[in-house]
């Protein structure tokens, strides 16, 4: 099922994102062509307090909306999944985990990009405030479970990574 890469052109290199044209034999013995973002990768922690989620809601330029999402974030060069999870919470939420647990990870969208994320849950913290990105604006909610599931049942939660680490808590529960 595995395809033979035959040649890549990097058609774009910007700070977050690189974009390739691929060309590859198939299986079958085809040639094809694959466009490729290559990612480095982020992490996102579902932290929870006295059994609310936080969440921090923030403007998305890409699909032109406010979104409720986990704080998350990408990869600073060597850090680990773990460290990188810390610095994201400590920056958005002004939290440090006393309790950091790997929940999973995901592909975002493996047609077409290589961008994993690494997923976390954390529920006791000690203040612990990093400055806040320059080109971040958030606002941070606590939300009760139930309230939560109603928010995704009405369609107020479309966050995927937000998404997949509930379910991932629901199931490790």
């Amino acid at each position: 099922m595995e395809e033979e890469l035959i040649n890549s052109s990097l058609k774009f290199s910007g700070n977050l994102i690189k974009v390739t044209v691929d060309e590859v034999k198939t299986p079958e013995g085809n040639t094809a062509t694959r466009e490729v973002v290559i990612h480095k990768g982020a992490v996102a922690v579902l932290p929870m307090i006295d059994n609310k989620i936080l969440l921090v809601k923030q403007y998305r330029h890409p699909v032109k909306e406010i979104l409720w999402e986990i704080p998350a974030g990408v990869f600073r060069e060597g850090e680990t999944p773990e460290e990188c999870a810390i610095r994201e919470l400590r920056e958005e939420t002004g939290l440090s985990p006393l309790n950091l647990v790997k929940l999973g990870e995901i592909f975002v969208a493996p047609g077409y990009s290589t961008e994993k994320i690494y997923l976390f849950y954390a529920d006791k913290f000690v203040p612990s405030p990093l400055p806040k990105d320059k080109d971040e604006l958030i606002e941070l909610g606590e939300f009760a479970i139930d309230t939560f599931k109603e928010m995704v049942e009405e369609g107020k939660i479309k966050d995927s990574k937000t998404l997949a680490a509930f379910c991932l808590y629901l199931l490790k529960r």
